[in-house]
């Protein structure tokens, strides 16, 4: 069977015994280019061969994918991809957190058949507690399409299996208690200059979001449980080739955003704001089943239907959702705001001016209120402004916010 893989030289493993060949290695010089029927043995041979430590190493050092994808189920001979399952089963107990991430992004390229679907779901029910949302938290570090919230919600077609494994999710995520907070974000005029934002140049980066992130990723735990702890949803479609996506994570990269998830939307969503809140209401249905240890925070504008998601969301998920915070592009009345800041929405001018609430909600710290204020300010030196009184206009409400945030700076604790 035909498989693509790195070259064999400097495996991603434990140091290997000087006494024995590095199995990493060996397995990938077993997998490369086309394997028969013996290499095939060969392979699960010494996979058998090895103990825990040695299996994990194993599997960490190769593509998955390609080792997954160089054993066949014969119709003449052994069926060998039903006992690298078997054999992958019967251990699973035993692998590491990378070991386990790497298998089910393995499962997950290429088509993912119904014993594929069953591994995957035993791959996450042999494990619990923290090691799970370690787990979790490996899968989702992925910069593809190969995400958690795509293996549950689009790999795996079995409905039963789904439901096993978020149950699984809900059932271990008490005795993580709160891992931290997981922020989840709008892309166009919340991260970006691009549609009802007119008060910084279009496709600019909003002074000061970049910093709110990072706070929240940091959270107030020393040192923090996860990072990366950033998903970004939208309502745009998100066509077969992942091609908007790619374009937006292009936008992200630039603009200092490493490692994010991007959860699309689809046309349908486009229709209206109530249709584009739905979807992105859905999405973020979903993400929290994905990690109910986590509080949630979501960061939305008001130009696109982002507040009736807020709304919706509190409303379904009391429990994990914190807050949810309304960058206001269309000027909305202090009357207005202060009736959806009743339901628990925060509508702000500035980013400096979320910070306190934040802070407030216990959900970052006063030195991180201080540096959101002062990367903020930074942020609007190195503006390519359309004109001076733009600059004089958005300077002037990011000067209001920041002395209104003076006092969050304080750490008042005892």
């Amino acid at each position: 069977m035909s498989a693509t893989h790195p070259d064999p030289g400097n495996p991603e493993s434990a140091e290997p015994d000087p006494g024995r060949p590095d199995p990493a290695v060996t397995l990938r010089a077993l997998i490369a280019g086309v394997t028969s029927a013996g290499e095939e043995g060969h392979v699960l041979d010494l996979l058998h061969s090895l103990d825990d430590e040695q299996l994990s190493s194993a599997v960490t050092g190769v593509d998955a994918g390609d080792l997954f994808g160089s054993v066949d189920d014969r119709v003449f001979g052994p069926d060998r991809r039903t006992a690298l399952r078997e054999l992958f089963r019967s251990r699973a107990s035993g692998l590491s957190v990378a070991a386990r991430a790497s298998l089910l992004y393995g499962l997950q390229r290429g088509h993912t058949s119904d014993a594929d679907e069953e591994l995957m779901r035993d791959l996450f029910l042999a494990v619990g507690g923290r090691e799970l949302t370690e787990v979790k938290n490996a899968i989702n570090m992925r910069t593809d399409a190969h995400d958690l919230e795509g293996l549950v919600f689009e790999d795996i077609d079995s409905d039963e299996i789904r439901d096993a494994i978020l149950a699984h999710f809900a059932a271990e995520a008490p005795a993580v208690g709160i891992a931290g907070t997981k922020v989840l974000s709008d892309i166009d005029d919340t991260a970006f200059s691009r549609i009802h934002e007119k008060r910084y140049p279009k496709g600019e980066v909003i002074p000061g979001i970049l910093a709110v992130y990072e706070a929240l990723d940091l959270g107030t735990s020393e040192p923090p449980f996860s990072r990366g702890d950033l998903a970004f949803v939208t309502a745009r479609p998100d066509d077969a080739l992942s091609l908007i996506e790619g374009a937006t994570r292009e936008s992200l990269a630039k603009a200092g955003i490493a490692s994010v998830n991007v959860i699309g939307g689809s046309f349908l969503a486009l229709r209206s704001k109530a249709d584009m809140a739905a979807k992105k209401g859905a999405n973020i249905d979903n993400y929290s089943r994905l990690f109910p240890e986590y509080r949630i925070v979501f960061i939305g504008d008001s130009g696109q239907g982002d507040p009736l998601t807020g709304e919706t969301i509190l409303q379904q998920h009391p429990e994990s959702v914190a807050t949810v915070i309304i960058h206001d592009v269309v000027a909305t009345s202090p009357d207005e705001r202060a009736e959806w800041a009743a339901k628990g929405l925060h509508f702000v001018d500035t980013y400096v001016g979320a910070a306190p609430i934040l802070r407030e909600m216990g959900l970052i710290c006063p030195k991180q209120v201080a540096r959101i204020a002062e990367e903020t300010s930074a942020a609007l030196d190195a503006i390519a402004w359309e004109s001076p009184e733009q600059e004089a206009a958005a300077r002037a409400l990011v000067d209001r916010d920041t002395k209104a945030a003076a006092p969050a700076m304080v750490d008042d604790r005892p």
